[in-house]
């Protein structure tokens, strides 16, 4: 009896063990006033965010009292599955993450410029609160983002010569500058070294691809350019970084002594890569991004993300992933935002905004983002996007996704997909070719591209909606309403297997579109119960398409294309199992909405905010 009275208690020891781990989380937190020698309590916080992520184990809490914070956070360790890291702000607080160093000490240059010797490398420069432009010829005169109005006038060549119409400069005026140009068909913006100059010729040694490596009738010739340069720094509010100095034009009035200058020396407020199970809430990232690249479980929630990509030197102006593996790995992307890979990670109910690269990279398997406002990307006007996706089996969902030099939404090489609910709008700024959504040479394997809002295309030339290139394969098209582009939908051949149903285009030139080599084909390409004013026809098998001039929609003029109780739409369809579903009526109706059932709504309900409210603590 003795010795089974021993044994029992050594029997229970490891179940009681794992049972206190839940009663050891901690609540850590931090306070810009704090001190890191402390406890972290709530009395005595940490100063730093870092203290407490190299301290933080699964189930701890870190709490982020008001401040700015300028900190590059790695946590030491990762969650697990219902236990994570979570870092928060502290109730209602504002917490800001600055990717920044604050400058003073300014001395004087030269011709009212002034100086400070800064080794690390600046990626941007705000001043007062305000974003200050780097160096450029010709000045920027123009406010909008993606406007070229104040660009040069040029012609580039494919051994890296390019004449500026006008310009009259010595012998290596701009050596050792960068010259940006958008030539040809502006497909893409290239970028360059320059290493020699004279007159009105510049040279540049190191370039991007694809300038001068093929198609130079395509990518060259004529057209805009801009050369960022210290010799260029003459005009108030500009800035240049070169040889460990940083040099500022201020404006009238500021007295240097009294400028915030906050200088931007990294890339990350966060770094998850690798990490489980960590929560980030709550939290500002000004001239800082957040990094979930190759992660687990991990989520970015009610989070706001200013200037993820500042203004960078890429090798390629279309191939950005440059070794994509097979686990679907972004970390050698160039231009990468607010980037998550790995498996199951959510972004949710975020704002990203003003990056000259994507807002958001996703790559690897099962990511999600839902419910994000995500505008003003691809500055760089590369092939970047507010979404560029690889990989499979991810959701992006009831987001808002607006304005862009090219495209708004990217999902090469990406597969069981789903892109839905989406309000995705204003491509085409600055390039030409392009879709409001992008695939080329991609198996959708059953993607579903449904319930989006596509509209407001603005490139010149090849201005499409939904556009599935050469090679795409398998893609499901359904429930989308369309409007003010050029083709609606366009795939391109050879294209196979897509299903094109139940769509609403209007104030389009074409409904439909395909482009191909000789020889090249549309293949099982089902088009059913679409609404438009213009034909549907492209494809292999039709059925109950509606084209009328007179559909009887509710609201067009002011986006609402719901049907009226006497449109010709209604009971217009036929049942496409799997897509059609629930329907009012003797059949389904053509196009996006089906009348007498409440409308699917699409896009996001999250508000941008304003800057400069948020950095004035």
């Amino acid at each position: 009896m003795e010795i089974k009275s021993i044994k029992k208690p050594f029997l229970l020891l490891p179940g009681l063990m794992l049972i206190p781990f839940s009663l050891w989380a901690r609540n850590y937190y931090v306070s810009t006033a704090g001190n890191n020698a402390t406890a972290g309590t709530k009395r005595h916080p940490f100063g730093h965010i870092q203290k407490a992520a190299s301290l933080m184990q699964p189930g701890d809490t870190c709490f982020i009292f008001q401040g700015i914070y300028r900190e590059a956070v790695k946590p030491a360790h990762s969650g697990i599955k219902n236990k994570p890291l979570v870092f928060t702000g502290y109730k209602k607080d504002r917490v800001v993450i600055m990717g920044t160093k604050r400058i003073s000490g300014w001395v004087p240059y030269k011709n009212g410029i002034y100086k400070k010797c800064v080794p690390k490398k600046i990626f941007q420069l705000f001043v007062n609160g305000q974003r200050a432009m780097m160096a450029r010829f010709p000045d920027k005169k123009d406010d909008s983002l993606f406007s070229v109005s104040d660009w040069a006038s040029v012609t580039a060549y494919p051994d890296g010569k390019v004449i500026f119409n006008g310009m009259r400069k010595p012998k290596g005026y701009w050596s050792g500058g960068i010259c940006r140009i958008l030539t040809g068909k502006h497909w893409i913006a290239h970028i360059g070294r320059i290493s020699d100059s004279q007159g009105r010729e510049v040279t540049c040694d190191r370039r991007s691809k694809p300038w001068g490596d093929y198609n130079p009738s395509i990518y060259l010739g004529k057209g805009l350019g801009c050369i960022y340069h210290l010799r260029a720094l003459d005009h108030p509010n500009e800035w240049y970084w070169q040889k460990d100095t940083l040099y500022y034009y201020p404006k009238r009035g500021f007295d240097p002594e009294k400028m915030v200058a906050e200088a931007r020396t990294r890339i990350n407020g966060f770094d998850l890569c690798v990490k489980k199970y960590v929560e980030i809430r709550n939290l500002n990232f000004v001239m800082a991004s957040v990094n979930m690249e190759q992660a687990e479980g991990c989520v970015l929630e009610r989070c706001h993300v200013f200037y993820p990509v500042p203004f960078f030197k890429y090798r390629n102006g279309w191939c950005r992933d440059m070794s994509v593996g097979s686990d679907y790995s972004i970390r050698q992307w160039e231009g990468k935002g607010v980037a998550v890979s790995g498996t199951g990670n959510s972004i949710r109910h975020c704002y990203v905004g003003y990056s000259w690269g994507d807002g958001i990279s996703i790559g690897g398997q099962g990511n999600r983002v839902e419910n994000c406002l995500v505008e003003n990307c691809d500055l760089a006007a590369i092939d970047a996007a507010a979404i560029s996706a690889t990989g499979t089996g991810h959701l992006i969902s009831h987001c808002t996704l607006r304005n862009a030099a090219r495209s708004i939404l990217l999902h090469r090489f990406c597969n069981h997909t789903n892109i839905v609910y989406n309000d995705i709008s204003n491509s085409g700024w600055m390039c030409e070719d392009l879709g409001l959504t992008y695939a080329y040479h991609t198996n959708g394997q059953g993607s579903e591209i449904a319930y989006n809002k596509v509209h407001d295309n603005h490139a010149r030339s090849t201005a499409s909606g939904i556009y599935l290139d050469n090679y795409d394969t398998s893609y499901v098209v359904h429930h989308n309403v369309i409007w003010n582009v050029t083709y609606a939908i366009q795939t391109n051949k050879p294209a196979v297997g897509h299903k094109i149903v139940n769509n609403t285009v209007w104030h389009c030139k074409y409904a439909m579109w395909a482009w191909g080599r000789e020889g090249t084909e549309v293949i099982d390409q089902l088009v059913t119960n679409n609404l438009s004013d213009k034909p549907w026809d492209v494809g292999t098998v039709f059925h109950n398409n509606l084209t009328t001039k007179i559909p009887e929609f509710v609201d067009p003029e002011h986006g609402d294309f719901c049907l009226k109780k006497n449109s010709p739409a209604i009971d217009a369809g036929v049942v496409v199992p799997g897509i059609t579903g629930n329907y009012n009526g003797k059949a389904p109706d053509a196009g996006a909405y089906e009348y007498g059932i409440i409308p699917w709504k699409a896009g996001s309900d999250v508000v941008a905010p304003e800057l400069g409210k948020l950095i004035r603590l």
